[in-house]
């Protein structure tokens, strides 16, 4: 059961893998134009612009998720949504597939085309200054509890504790504890992390011990008393120690 248990840590080393990954300038020849995609990562969010024959320049924007970037294009004057893009990368190549329509008739054009990123733009590397949101300081307190119903009843109840300290500094560790009618389970407390970390627009950044770079953990928002963190491993709802 211990395994079904989504933890932070996990959504911290998802994030770190992709963390500017896309970041660059991107060449390709579609209808025989000369055509550029520039796209700037910050987590999973892609911003940038499609850019055809130098002269033709639209505002892009979508969500990578480690495999797929899906993408919008849109005109910068108007917003007007003139194409959708789906792009798998890879070895610093994005194979797109580009849906517009043509708004004479409505017929759907899709082109496909393999742009290829231009030597001397690797990947941005994330800062590693920033400030700590005083509203996150403190003791959090996640606690999972799982049973099993009918004749053999069993229980198990996980408590996760992450610790932002002021002074920029942040340790999380877990404890198990479960029990049946003939069994029980109590494992010590385990530090499952420690380092350091910052808030930046909304995002918990982190840079694990013996790291160089804050990573994106995850989304944060706070709803009544509770801290809630989102990120592609799932959403976790934190009540503050007292």
């Amino acid at each position: 059961m211990r395994h079904a248990i989504v933890l932070l840590l996990a959504a911290i080393s998802c994030f770190s893998a992709r963390a500017g990954e896309l970041d660059g300038h991107y060449r390709a020849t579609l209808d025989g134009q000369p055509t550029e995609l520039i796209l700037r990562q910050q987590g999973g969010r892609v911003e940038g612009q499609y850019v055809e024959n130098q002269s033709l320049r639209l505002n892009l924007k979508g969500h990578y998720d480690g495999q797929v970037l899906r993408a919008e294009i849109s005109d910068p004057q108007s917003g007007l949504l003139l194409a959708n893009m789906n792009a798998t990368y890879a070895n610093a190549m994005l194979n797109t597939r580009i849906a517009a329509r043509d708004p004479r008739n409505g017929q759907v054009l899709e082109r496909e085309a393999l742009f290829k990123r231009e030597a001397g733009t690797p990947p941005t590397p994330q800062p590693s200054s920033g400030v700590q949101d005083p509203a996150l300081v403190g003791t959090w307190v996640h606690e999972k509890i799982i049973n099993s119903g009918g004749a053999s009843f069993a229980s198990f109840n996980t408590v996760m504790t992450l610790q932002l300290n002021a002074d920029g500094s942040v340790t999380q560790w877990s404890r198990s504890v479960g029990g049946g009618s003939d069994w029980s389970y109590d494992s010590p407390g385990k530090v499952q992390y420690s380092g350091h970390w910052r808030s930046q627009d909304g995002m918990l950044m982190v840079r694990l011990a013996g790291t160089a770079d804050y990573q994106p953990a995850a989304h944060y928002r706070f709803s009544d008393q509770y801290l809630v963190t989102e990120s592609n491993t799932g959403k976790m709802i934190w009540q503050r120690r007292r």
